[in-house]
Parts: C-alpha cells; sequence; structure tokens
C-alpha cells in the first residue's frame, strides 16, 4: 500500500474532513487507506461513528477499550497502518485546500518529514486566550518556521515514511496534553532528519475555552518537565523553560513568587477575559514552572 492517512479519534466527529481526505485521496490514484483509532470515545460517539465510517470502503475504523492518551496513540496509528508513506493528522483540523493531500504526496522526500504549517478559524467567544496564544505563537510565516525548523514541529499534520516515523516515535512518558511534538521535534534534529516545512496549511479552531486551556498549559508545563528530565540541551531552545531555570538555580524562586502574589488575580481575571494579554499568559505559566521545581 502507498499512503496511510492517519486520525487519532477522541469525542469528535470528523465526518466532513473524512470525506474530503476520501475525495482527494480518491483523485490522487495511489492505494491508500484511512485509519481512524477513536481512543475509547463515549458509546454514543463511537456507535454513530462507527455506522458513519463503516459506509466508507477504504476507511479502517477502530475503537480502544480505554484512553491510551496522545503519545501512544500515534505510535499505534503507526504500527497499525500499512501504507508506505504516513500522514497524521489531528482529528480536530479542517481540510481547507483542494489539493492538500496532493501537496504532500507530490513533495514526498524519502528520509524526511514534511509539515505544512496552520491557520486559524474566526475567534470563537470565549476561547480568546487559546486563540490569540494561536495565532501569535504558532501560526507562523513559512519563513519563520524555516528559519527554526525543528522548533516549529507540530503534530496537526506531519508527512513521512512510516518506517521513518518509527525510527523516532513519541515518547510514551509524555501523558495529556501538550510537548510530545516538542520532544519529537528535537529528536528529529537529534539524529538529523530533514523537517521540510512547505506551504500546505491545516485549518484550527482553536476552541478550547479560556478555563480549559489554562488548564491544559499546566498540564503541558508538566510534560515540559519531563521533557527538560530527558532533554536538558533543550532549554537553550525553549524560552520560558531557559528563564525558569535561570530564576530557580540563581535562588530566585520564592523572590518571583511573592512579587507574583499581589497580581494573582488580576491576571487570572485578565487571561480569563475577553482580551487577554499574552505577556500576562507568560508570566502565569512562569510562576506555576517555579512552583513544580524543575530541577527537583
Amino acid at each position: 500500500m502507498d499512503f496511510s492517512i492517519c486520525l487519532p479519534l477522541y469525542q469528535r466527529k470528523p465526518y466532513a474532513a473524512v470525506q474530503n481526505l476520501v475525495k482527494q485521496a480518491e483523485n490522487l490514484g495511489v492505494d491508500y487507506e484511512i485509519l481512524i483509532i477513536d481512543d475509547a470515545s463515549s458509546p454514543e460517539i463511537s456507535e454513530a461513528n462507527r455506522q458513519f465510517f463503516t459506509k466508507l470502503s477504504k476507511v479502517r475504523y477502530l475503537v480502544l477499550a480505554h484512553n491510551i492518551g496522545r503519545a501512544k496513540m500515534r505510535n499505534l496509528l503507526a504500527s497499525e497502518a500499512k501504507g508506505q508513506y504516513f500522514l497524521s493528522l489531528d482529528a480536530d483540523v479542517h481540510i481547507c485546500k483542494n489539493d492538500f493531500l496532493p501537496s504532500f504526496w507530490n513533495q514526498r522526500q524519502s528520509g524526511a518529514v514534511i509539515i505544512g504549517g496552520r491557520k486559524l478559524a474566526p475567534l470563537q467567544a470565549n476561547c480568546e486566550l487559546r486563540w490569540y496564544y494561536a495565532k501569535q505563537r504558532e501560526s507562523l510565516s513559512l519563513k519563520n518556521r524555516r528559519d527554526k525548523p525543528y522548533a516549529s514541529f507540530m503534530t496537526g499534520a506531519f508527512f513521512c515514511e512510516r518506517s521513518l516515523f518509527q525510527k523516532l516515535k513519541f515518547d510514551e512518558d509524555i501523558i495529556g496534553y501538550g510537548h510530545e511534538d516538542t520532544l519529537f521535534g528535537f529528536g528529529l534534529r537529534a539524529l538529523e532528519i530533514p523537517l521540510i516545512h512547505i506551504d500546505n496549511p491545516i485549518l484550527i479552531e482553536a476552541d478550547d475555552s479560556n478555563s480549559d486551556f489554562l488548564e491544559k498549559s499546566k498540564a503541558a508545563l508538566r510534560n515540559l518537565k519531563i521533557v527538560y528530565t530527558k532533554q536538558p540541551v533543550l532549554a537553550r531552545d525553549i524560552k520560558i523553560l531557559d528563564l525558569a531555570l535561570k530564576i530557580e538555580k540563581a535562588g530566585f524562586s520564592p523572590i518571583f513568587t511573592l512579587l507574583y502574589r499581589p497580581f494573582r488575580m488580576t491576571i487570572l481575571k485578565n487571561l480569563l477575559s475577553s482580551k487577554p494579554n499574552l505577556h500576562y499568559f507568560d508570566l502565569y505559566r512562569l510562576n506555576y514552572l517555579l512552583r513544580i521545581k524543575l530541577t527537583q
């Protein structure tokens, strides 16, 4: 088989995206499959998905009995896939180009990983923090992504030979939300695997509520601590980690916490508002990093 298009699924019904992928894959004229693995969604959602996907002849839909998390799911998709080439997609993305699959397929290179970038759907009410963070920190131009290729790796959509992915895989110690892509991206750099950035974006909703995104951000910072313990050298590439380590190693963590405390509620109120300040968000995350004590 030439091509496996793989989606990890949890509590979603990505019907329009899958139909679009089927149409593009059929027009591509290759032997393909669309592999969807459901990470133990609710019975109502998994049954609705089963009824929909079983009508599509080249879609395989598997449901797990227990939730295994993001990193293990990516690795499982690669082990279950049958294609020589492997496109990994997040289930919450939207396909916004009619030549999305051909753009990856026609630019394939043996021994390289290709990613296409992302663009944002319109802002939704009560999701301002996630949206502005995605706009200013994640939705980078092609030039900016190429300037720092490995720092710009994200899991929304990436394409490579399946055998190449299996050389590295995602670190399964990274559980829950955040930074499994950080470790993977810098793993590519360590192995000197080319990471090629092209202009082939997915559309993302950035639809986490402000409060949910704050909780996810704390989970991501806990994962960042794990990333640091595994690869301390990465501190120089991640600004907030580098700064937190400098403060901690200088013994200034108690002073920072003391200075932060009077402003804590003001910062939190702003981050939950319709006009969040990303500098406040940086302070919020830095304070949390110092509280979890990176070097202990």
